[in-house]
């Protein structure tokens, strides 16, 4: 069975999606969380409840600002170097394309 280390841009930007789907989830799942926690907060009065809404709404955006931005950033970066890799890519084949017909012979290319 032939391997290769060609990276597939198409796989890459199927995980990129990947990634940007799951912080879509994820943030989902946090505004979830904040209306729960303002729900029960409407409907009790007591300072522990205000104290928890107040860490919970710091914690999501901290969430928020640290894992979906490292997310997001993560599948740019990987789209941004799967198409620098295509154009390495290519400008390598244009090079081998050009070698002299004589030192392709002598190389087996």
């Amino acid at each position: 069975m032939a391997h290769s280390t060609q990276l597939n841009t198409q796989t890459i930007n199927q995980q990129a999606s990947r990634h940007e789907e799951t912080a879509a989830n994820i943030s989902q799942q946090l505004d979830q969380l904040k209306a729960q926690v303002e729900a029960t907060l409407a409907a009790s009065s007591s300072s522990a409840t205000r104290a928890l809404s107040t860490t919970t709404d710091r914690w999501v955006e901290s969430v928020r600002k640290s894992v979906l931005e490292h997310m997001h950033a993560m599948a740019e970066n990987m789209r941004r170097e799967a198409n620098n890799q295509d154009a390495m890519d290519s400008d390598s084949m244009q090079a081998i394309l050009n070698v002299p017909m004589e030192t392709g012979n002598f190389l087996g290319v």
